[in-house]
């Protein structure tokens, strides 16, 4: 992929993502998935008091979860905005606006747990993933742990093309029309958005990215199956049979249908 392919997905997502409405939507919950929970809850021992890096923390959804593994803690964003929303909602906590693709203010094996949440290392192009987790593996101690999220290259959603919003109907008249002028607003700007978006999507046996139902068709997102995913950890160096949960949180061992993955991935220990 090109250098300007992939200059192109971050104008698309990061267009999205700063969006005043869309900080606030992600400012707002306060929990793990059941996913993230099983994941964090079979490293926590391993974790307790290390350092603990929570990238694309977005509006601060896992931040009190995290602090229960450690009170060192650091998180970080590429967006200023979702930054000063976490600095306004959890004040006296580590926040720096950083990318994850290059974090030189963090010193090499320095970090005993990252977590990458809500499918946020696959808003970038597949050299600009790859380069994530080469960063990722630099900054973990020896036989520190990267806990992440992906979208699964088997799930329907990787193909399903236009979906429509759902709309259904109220008993009350007043409501059935708010909820028509609703219906008509995300219509329009999901036919606007898939029409302008879809030219950027790419399909190859390893990896798509894909302009999907998720922020209304606003962003391009990577799908990967589990068994590649588990290939490009081990290229990169982590070591082989990364753990992996499905949406229930229960492990999986070899692939799922869900419409995401959650990963663990350990560095050597030598």
């Amino acid at each position: 992929m090109s250098t300007a392919m992939s200059s192109v997905i971050d104008q698309i997502n990061q267009h999205e993502m700063r969006k005043a409405e869309i900080v606030h939507h992600y400012s707002v919950d306060d929990f793990l998935s059941p996913a993230e929970q099983a994941a964090v809850d079979r490293v926590a021992a391993q974790v307790r008091g290390g350092r603990v890096l929570d990238i694309g923390v977005g509006g601060g959804r896992t931040v009190n979860s995290l602090l229960k593994v450690s009170a060192d803690y650091l998180g970080v964003d590429n967006s200023p905005e979702m930054i000063s929303a976490c600095q306004r909602r959890f004040p006296g906590v580590k926040f720096e606006l950083a990318d994850a693709r290059q974090m030189p203010d963090l010193p090499d094996g320095s970090v005993t747990m990252a977590m990458f949440s809500c499918n946020g290392i696959g808003m970038v192009s597949h050299e600009d993933r790859l380069l994530i987790m080469r960063e990722v593996f630099r900054i973990l101690k020896p036989g520190g742990l990267f806990l992440f999220s992906t979208h699964n290259k088997h799930c329907p959603d990787e193909s399903a093309g236009l979906k429509l919003p759902e709309f259904r109907l109220s008993p009350n008249p007043a409501r059935t029309l708010v909820r028509l002028a609703r219906y008509g607003f995300h219509t329009v700007r999901r036919v606007y958005r898939r029409s302008r978006l879809r030219k950027f999507e790419i399909r190859t046996a390893e990896y798509s990215i894909v302009n999907d139902v998720c922020h209304d068709y606003g962003v391009m997102l990577y799908y990967i199956t589990l068994a590649s995913q588990r290939e490009q950890l081990e290229r990169i160096g982590f070591d082989k049979g990364a753990e992996a949960y499905d949406l229930a949180g229960k492990i999986i061992a070899t692939d799922s249908t869900d419409s995401s993955i959650m990963v663990i991935a350990r560095k050597p220990t030598a």
